[in-house]
């Protein structure tokens, strides 16, 4: 029963990831070592956090999380129907952990996946929290207990934008640590446990070097948008399909690579990156508008087929909004009920963990059978009345309403991606009517556009330079 809510929780957080996000791209994840791992993971955007992490692998870790957490109402409960661990925290008093540990030995020991933010909190900078010891003296304890074939494993999450819906993320799993190698064994080859000190120390820094590896971690914010805007252009610079975007994980790669450059060659390409931001600004276009140029036959393309979309899948995208109204309409107004960045996206992961699973379970049990209450519903889903009559004969028994509630999250993402479709004709029409009415501005901006993209060309960061 663990091992099957397990996999249902997964299944949960991998839809919630995908309604939230509009794009999810997981990179190094299908190459880590199999058997027991300690995953640890950098921690900008509270609740979030987890969630992708569990929907990217397909499996539902055992976290650890601070203790004070069970103190919100509502919260043990999810916690312990999660499995989530409670870890006390010197900063809020200290407490004993010891049972908590021997439960994450117990887990590894069984080749199970636990996961733990080492920073220790959620917080809303562009760099890595001082990275404590906590997760060392766990993975250097169970390596001394016999955990045999463990890796800690560093995880960086890193969100387009926290606060928008829709945004973007990807999960890049670092290069795995063996806490049990050379550098953390006695001159006699036994593995040396939390007890000492130096090896404690040193996984700390082999942690938090390879979070910094996979995770963001710029100065400032300033740093982290000219950086990023300078790799964006670059990237752009190579063959993409009219306003498609670039890869949000080559992006970061690339801006990060920037970022650790000489001053000397850093600094010339984030002036230029802030000037070119500058001017886009001033003449109202996207960078995305210029490179790939957009034509006029990319709109007549891009309407007509989204035309014949909309025509044909109209009808379900319908009832994947009216099943799923409500709970979204919860989920944004959870978001607009916080002030901090941080605090948005958790309540609406809280929210929505909650609100869409149970309206997708009462849809699927009273949507059937009959009574007032199921043809008022069945009103939702009416466009599935043929496929229910065709399958099962009638909207009584378990057959429809399984087919109800695997419909209600797979034709909500129908809603969203179509949705978006719609969108993009748009911003397509934007595009080329925007490069028509400014044509005479645009000479300036693709000259020092050109300008920015030799910089990063010639800059060592480039990839394969």
């Amino acid at each position: 029963m663990r091992s099957a809510f397990d996999r249902f929780v997964s299944l949960v957080a991998r839809l919630i990831t995908r309604g939230l996000y509009r794009s999810v791209e997981v990179v190094g994840l299908d190459h880590l070592p199999k058997g027991p791992r300690l995953i640890v993971a950098n921690h900008f955007n509270g609740f979030v956090d987890p969630v992708v992490i569990a929907g990217a692998m397909g499996e539902l870790p055992r976290f650890i999380a601070k203790a004070t957490l069970w103190k919100t109402p509502g919260v043990p409960l999810l916690m312990r129907l999660v499995g989530v661990l409670p870890v006390h925290r010197s900063a809020d008093g200290g407490g004993d952990n010891s049972r908590t540990f021997d439960d994450v030995v117990a887990e590894l020991h069984h080749g199970m996946t636990v996961a733990i933010f080492p920073e220790g909190t959620t917080h809303d900078n562009q760099h890595l929290s001082p990275v404590r010891t906590g997760a060392a003296r766990l993975a250097l304890d169970a390596a001394e207990s016999g955990v045999e074939g463990m890796h800690v494993v560093p995880v960086g999450v890193t969100f387009e934008d926290k606060v928008a819906l829709r945004s973007r993320v990807v999960i890049r799993a670092g290069t795995p640590i063996d806490p049990a190698g050379p550098a953390y064994r006695d001159v006699d080859g036994t593995p040396l446990g939390s007890e000492h000190h130096e090896a404690v120390r040193a996984l700390t820094d082999e942690i938090r070097a390879g979070l910094a590896a996979a995770a963001p971690d710029f100065d400032t914010l300033l740093d982290a948008v000219e950086m990023r805007r300078a790799a964006d252009v670059a990237l752009r610079a190579h063959p993409l399909p009219p306003l498609a975007e670039v890869s949000l994980a080559k992006r970061e790669a690339l801006a990060k690579q920037l970022d650790h450059l000489p001053t000397e060659e850093r600094d010339p390409i984030a002036t230029a990156a802030a000037e070119y931001e500058l001017l886009l600004g001033a003449v109202r276009i996207s960078d995305r508008y210029l490179a790939p140029k957009v034509g006029v036959r990319d709109l007549v393309v891009r309407l007509i087929t989204t035309g014949v979309l909309v025509a044909l899948l109209a009808p379900f995208a319908v009832v994947g909004v009216a099943v799923n109204l409500i709970p979204t309409l919860l989920v944004v107004l959870a978001g607009l009920a916080a002030s901090a960045p941080v605090s948005k996206g958790t309540n609406r992961v809280l929210v929505g963990f909650i609100a869409f699973p149970a309206t997708w379970i009462a849809l699927s049990v009273f949507d059937v059978g009959s009574g007032w209450v199921s043809d008022a519903l069945a009103l939702f889903t009416s466009p599935l009345s043929p496929e229910i009559d065709w399958l099962f004969g009638s909207r009584g028994g378990w057959g429809a309403s399984l087919l109800v509630f695997i419909a209600c999250p797979a034709l909500g993402l129908l809603a969203v991606w179509l949705a978006e479709r719609v969108i993009r004709v748009y911003a397509t029409w934007r595009a080329v009517s925007t490069n028509l009415n400014r044509r005479g501005q645009l000479g300036d901006l693709l000259e020092r556009r050109g300008r920015l993209v030799e910089m990063v060309h010639d800059a060592r960061a480039w990839p394969g330079t």
